[in-house]
């Protein structure tokens, strides 16, 4: 340019160029424009900061304010600091779950922010933690009754549960670790393709959507935008009484009274429902697809297992009482059911029957969560726990004295049962 060659051509007497220092004072310019364009850190810590320890993980919460960006510091053990932290989490609104961290251990948390890009301002007091192991001495969250009919089956998927029951009684909440219950709240379905007259046995979240079984084979599914509208889906014709329902291997199995076993072996709101030999005629109550095949549970202890829905295998399971359900974890099949009947096995061929549940009570449902850990519900609201599933490693608790019917894992564990009876553990 005309002027660069004009001041290149003018030197200072110590032999600086004009152009070199006209340069210099337009950078710094800048600079002191930028400098003073930012906004200034925080004057004020984050208020209000607490923690709440859970399974594996602690819920921060704070006192949000607009137009800041908050900075979590944490460590193990007591204290925390801007030089002396484990990791440091970015932008992050309360409420926030620190997750991945170790039961047992204390943890350190200090909340810190910034505005606009500026620099952090203070930090908060330090507060600690100690994330444990889901077990009976924690208190369990007993819900307001959500109907007068009672809730057979529950299940938890893609940030939702799903609760269903007789008189096609349909209940949906949104997880949220932080509220109490740790739901945000239930709302009853606002539309259904059936009335009060179908009785609803099973839910199932398929990994895309909500299905529901009615006693009588109808199949109903949640609505792809809105989990509180339902539509029809293909029905079970001739069934006897239908109990569970389960999915895996890109199929659907549902069993039901006199040993019936149905599969869909395509896309269960179209396709049809094929009726196969089970080998038993004694009522079937639970069904779960786990560790790659479809586990069966029912009457006087009956035991099936299949890898495809349609060929099954009945081993022995050591129980003469009714069987009501299954759950797979720690490399272990566990499926309890009444009179406090507990069976275990490793490769789902080989029971052993485990000693009687104390107090005896009737075991419904069981689940295996995030916690590393089997919870069963039961009559009178009872819970029972192992890390393992081994015999004699059983603890009990009571959520409540009402009768509960199912569980689902997650962060929260939801249960409910007889009379709208709803809890949930944290």
């Amino acid at each position: 340019m005309i002027g660069d060659r004009v001041l290149s051509d003018v030197q200072l007497s110590n032999g600086v160029s004009v152009k070199l220092l006209f340069r210099v004072i337009v950078l710094f310019s800048l600079i002191v424009l930028t400098a003073c364009s930012q906004e200034n850190p925080p004057a004020d810590a984050p208020a209000n900061v607490s923690a709440a320890a859970g399974e594996n993980l602690v819920a921060l919460t704070w006192d949000n304010v607009p137009g800041r960006t908050y900075w979590i510091y944490y460590k193990q053990g007591a204290s925390v600091d801007l030089d002396s932290h484990d990791g440091i989490l970015y932008n992050h609104p309360s409420p926030y779950l620190v997750q991945a961290l170790s039961n047992g251990l204390e943890y350190a948390f200090a909340v810190t922010s910034s505005q606009s890009g500026s620099k952090v301002g203070p930090f908060s007091p330090v507060v600690t933690a100690t994330p444990r192991q889901l077990s009976p001495t924690v208190a369990w969250t007993v819900g307001t009754s959500l109907t007068a009919n009672n809730l057979l089956s529950v299940a938890y998927g893609a940030g939702i549960y799903v609760t269903v029951g007789d008189a096609a009684s349909v209940f949906v909440a949104n997880y949220s670790y932080t509220s109490p219950g740790g739901v945000t709240a239930w709302n009853p379905a606002t539309s259904l393709p059936v009335t009060g007259s179908t009785n609803l046995s099973a839910v199932i979240y398929d990994g895309a959507r909500f299905m529901a079984l009615g006693t009588d084979g109808t199949v109903i599914k949640s609505s792809s935008t809105d989990v509180l509208t339902w539509v029809a889906a293909s029905g079970i014709t001739g069934a006897t009484k239908m109990n569970d329902m389960a999915a895996g291997a890109g199929r659907y199995v549902a069993v039901g009274n006199a040993g019936e076993i149905y599969t869909n072996l395509g896309d269960a709101a179209s396709a049809a429902w094929t009726l196969q030999s089970s080998g038993t005629g004694y009522d079937l109550y639970g069904i779960s697809y786990l560790n790659g095949r479809f586990v069966a549970v029912g009457a006087f202890g009956t035991l099936l297992t299949s890898t495809d829905g349609v060929k099954w295998v009945s081993p022995a399971s050591g129980i003469g009482d009714s069987l009501r359900k299954v759950a797979y974890g720690a490399s272990t099949y566990v499926a309890v059911g009444d009179a406090g009947a507990i069976t275990s096995s490793s490769d789902a061929i080989t029971w052993t029957a485990q000693s009687v549940l104390p107090g005896g009570q009737s075991l419904h449902g069981i689940s295996f969560g995030p916690d590393n850990q089997f919870i069963a519900v039961g009559t009178a609201g009872t819970l029972a726990y192992s890390a393992t599933g081994a015999d004699n490693s059983w603890l009990t608790a009571n959520a409540g004295s009402v009768d509960l019917n199912s569980i689902a894992p997650n962060l929260v564990f939801i249960a409910t049962g007889a009379a709208g009876a709803n809890v949930s553990g944290k």
